[in-house]
């Protein structure tokens, strides 16, 4: 196919913009796409490859700013960064959504040091016992309570000798 400008080269280049619903499509050569600044922000590259809606996250905390440095949420959801230590606490609900989106999560879940890996399975371990244990004071289960109890004394030990190694 041949480039839609200068109508000489191949075209590699294959541009497709929608603006207010109309639909504009243009292949054209990498010289002519150099040539006339077609420039794609990466962000919005990103936004469009996960099927983000600006618009959708606009509307949804339009009021949002933080007080502290005055960044707004059009301003962080344009440029995906932050403005100060207080935007963090701001902006947490879109910056949840927006890792969700790209990552699929917001916990870490790949490879963990060799080192580390005990600490990181005996807290999981711990944090598992704690729920146990609430629900057994929930249900009045206070004999199994006290053996939980008893569990995670004994693993919390052990994560501040694996701590110090």
């Amino acid at each position: 196919m041949l480039c839609q400008i200068c109508k000489q080269r191949e075209a590699t280049v294959y541009f497709t913009q929608i603006i207010n619903g109309v639909k504009t499509k243009m292949n054209v050569c990498s010289q002519c796409a150099g040539a006339n600044v077609i420039k794609i922000d990466l962000n919005s590259l990103i936004t469009g490859l996960l099927s983000i809606q600006n618009q959708e996250i606009r509307t949804a905390h339009q009021e949002l700013q933080c007080e502290r440095c005055g960044m707004t949420i059009d301003e962080f959801n344009s440029t995906g960064r932050i403005g100060c230590s207080k935007c963090y606490e701001v902006f947490f609900e879109p910056m949840q959504q927006l890792l969700n989106r790209i990552h699929g999560n917001t916990h870490h879940r790949g490879k963990v040091p060799k080192k580390f890996a005990s600490i990181q399975s005996t807290s999981a371990k711990i944090e598992e016992l704690r729920k146990e244990l609430s629900e057994c004071i929930k249900n009045e289960a206070y004999e199994k309570a006290a053996e939980i109890r008893d569990r995670i004394k004994e693993l919390t030990s052990q994560l501040g000798g694996l701590a110090n190694e």
